[in-house]
């Protein structure tokens, strides 16, 4: 009868063990990506005072991205090549982008393989008016591809989704 439960037992916490691996390794994926976008967020939100401090944010941002990044806003804008560019701009808009807040919602991750996943997501930008305290908030619907390479998940392809079609 001992020798009947410990099969058991080994069975039981080999298939515990493997539905655990397929469990954590997909939500583990996913669980990276929204923390990913979750400290891009709080970056792209982060203030500085201009000079050295800029470029160093703009590197941060930069960081969440491939070097080869394709943004798509859609029509009538041409699409936006590289994690080079895409930090300039961080850098030049900072002034600009100071007086405003993104919020990301609606966020669903699907993981293709280990290196590959697919996100969609709603990304709100919100000004304050400081005299009237109103809000106003732009919210634009994306498509984001992801590629994991030496373990961090960085988006590859930004693309604009028109709702209203």
């Amino acid at each position: 009868m001992t020798k009947t439960r410990a099969l058991a037992a080994a069975g039981l916490v080999a298939v515990a063990g493997v539905a655990f691996f397929l469990w954590s390794g997909s939500s583990g994926d996913e669980r990276l990506i929204r923390d990913q976008l979750e400290a891009l967020r709080t970056e792209v939100n982060s203030t500085t005072t201009g000079g050295f401090g800029s470029v160093a944010r703009a590197a941060n941002i930069g960081s969440y991205f491939t070097e080869d990044v394709v943004v798509d806003l859609g029509e009538s804008t041409a699409p936006i090549h590289g994690r080079l560019t895409l930090m300039g701009m961080a850098e030049r808009l900072q002034p600009r982008t100071a007086a405003f807040r993104m919020e990301l919602d609606d966020v669903g991750v699907e993981i293709h393989s280990a290196a590959t996943a697919d996100v969609t997501l709603t990304v709100s930008f919100i000004r304050q008016n400081i005299p009237t305290g109103e809000e106003s908030r732009d919210a634009r619907e994306f498509g984001l591809g992801l590629t994991k390479a030496d373990g961090t998940w960085r988006i590859a392809r930004v693309t604009a989704i028109d709702v209203l079609r």
